[in-house]
């Protein structure tokens, strides 16, 4: 059975992850950590595409290593954003970047295990006080998307802010993590909001007033990220690249979980309490009632309460008389100890300066071993075996029969039409789940009834 790692060298693998200082960026100790937490990545998304026990996620979460998750995105975070453009300063055009993408990777690899892990109630579970420093990361990333999307980044062929003449292919590398986080980051915030009973009352506090996440996501609905036009016709952002459709009206996961977000917010009464629908609000959240479609409510039916809860604050308007409640808020912690010990290296250009002998050496020796010890971290020959043992898959799972091949297809398509039963009511059903068209239904009643047991299988598709 393929692996990237094995049921043995598991525990060692989990146990070693650990908190990093902005300083050991780079560094013997960080690339060891970053070599497992790369090959983790790895096999938790194996382990979720073949079906298989999902063993990374249990370790991790067993072993309360989430939080040291969010830590290390936090701790990349900061050295991307405060040390690189010093290092940047010092040399204009490194001879080898690898080893910046490798820092910069190192984010990506942590958020997408923990985009595996919080999908799981236990996994957020085990987040507590953590959670805090998740949102405020959450919230800036996704903020980050909407001002990429709105500066032209995601079409390919625009000139702005983009041009080849003007960017570095550092710098495009940088803006493409940054992309691929924050779009991770809107399926963060759904399962942060979908468990929010599991938290502290901080946490609710943080996703509707301090950070407003029910207003960012209209933006992300209206900025629509996952989607773009190109001269090749229309692409949208799956399993982590572009891919071309034709069914433009089809949602993406992103979509929908950046859906699933607004309505757990907005339709929990206990959060709701404290979040003020002033004149403003109700104007950015009437926006959603023109995305509410028909075609939409197909495909997600259980957004048919949201968009009643829309309506209805359309025609109330202003209910910002609300009295405000006291709460005593927990505050955030990793990004404060890990700035606060920034300050006692020196601040962040005196990091840089340390080390520049990592991120810009020009020693080739040291680069080739560098380059190979990385490349066999990052199991590319692995990863080919894998999207080839995928492709095999693919080709063995039998063909759709369809109606333009004659009477005997019209015949099989109808049989097939026929012969499957409805998800709640076992009676013969047509239509099918739009989203992961694995469980079919009579009616649309139907599908509502069934919805609250169906909802955890149909986001994992």
């Amino acid at each position: 059975m393929l692996n990237f790692v094995y049921p043995e060298e598991l525990y060692l693998f989990v146990e070693s992850i650990r908190c990093f200082q902005v300083r050991d960026v780079g560094n013997s100790k960080w690339l060891e950590v970053h070599e497992m937490i790369i090959k983790l990545s790895q096999q938790a998304a194996l382990e979720v595409a073949e079906h298989r026990e999902e063993e990374v996620k249990e370790f991790l979460i067993s072993r309360d290593k989430l939080s040291v998750l969010i830590h290390e995105a936090y701790c990349v975070n900061l050295w991307k954003s405060r040390v690189l453009p010093h290092l940047l300063e010092i040399d204009p055009n490194p001879q080898a970047t690898f080893l910046i993408y490798t820092a910069l990777y190192h984010e990506a690899a942590a958020v997408a295990l923990l985009d595996l892990c919080l999908y799981h109630p236990s996994g957020c579970e085990s987040l507590q006080d953590s959670v805090l420093d998740l949102i405020d990361y959450c919230a800036q990333s996704v903020a980050q998307v909407i001002g990429l999307v709105s500066m032209g980044y995601h079409e390919n062929e625009t000139k702005i802010d983009v041009d080849e003449a003007v960017l570095t292919e550092l710098e495009r590398q940088k803006r493409d993590l940054l992309y691929k986080i924050g779009l991770r980051c809107v399926s963060l915030l759904n399962y942060v909001a979908d468990n929010v009973s599991l938290f502290h009352l901080s946490a609710g506090r943080r996703l509707l007033v301090t950070h407003d996440i029910p207003w960012l996501m209209v933006d992300v609905l209206c900025f629509r990220p996952w989607q773009r036009k190109t001269s090749k016709g229309l692409e949208q952002f799956i399993d982590e690249k572009w891919t071309a459709v034709e069914d433009a009206a089809k949602i993406t996961k992103i979509e929908a979980q950046a859906w699933f977000c607004v309505r757990q917010l907005l339709l929990n009464p206990q959060l709701m309490e404290n979040y003020t629908l002033n004149e403003s609000r109700c104007k950015q959240l009437s926006k959603l009632l023109g995305m509410l479609h028909e075609t939409l409510l197909d495909q997600l039916p259980v957004l048919i309460e949201l968009k009643q809860f829309v309506s209805r604050l359309t025609l109330s308007g202003n209910t910002a008389n609300k009295q405000q409640n006291l709460i005593l808020e927990d505050m955030p912690q990793i990004q404060e100890q890990l700035l606060k010990q920034v300050e006692s290296d020196g601040g962040f250009y005196q990091i840089a300066q340390s080390q520049d002998g990592i991120f810009l050496n020009n020693n080739k020796e040291e680069i080739c071993a560098l380059a190979t010890r990385l490349s066999s971290a990052y199991g590319t020959e692995t990863l080919c075996e894998l999207e080839q043992h995928l492709a095999d898959l693919e080709l063995q799972k039998p063909q759709e029969v369809k109606p333009e091949q004659g009477a005997a297809g019209d015949g099989v398509d109808a049989e097939l039409k026929t012969s499957h039963k409805c998800g709640t009511c076992q009676e013969p059903a047509k239509k099918k789940c739009a989203n992961c068209k694995h469980v079919h239904y009579c009616s649309r009643e139907c599908q509502l009834k069934d919805w609250p047991t169906h909802k955890n299988a149909c986001q994992a598709n």
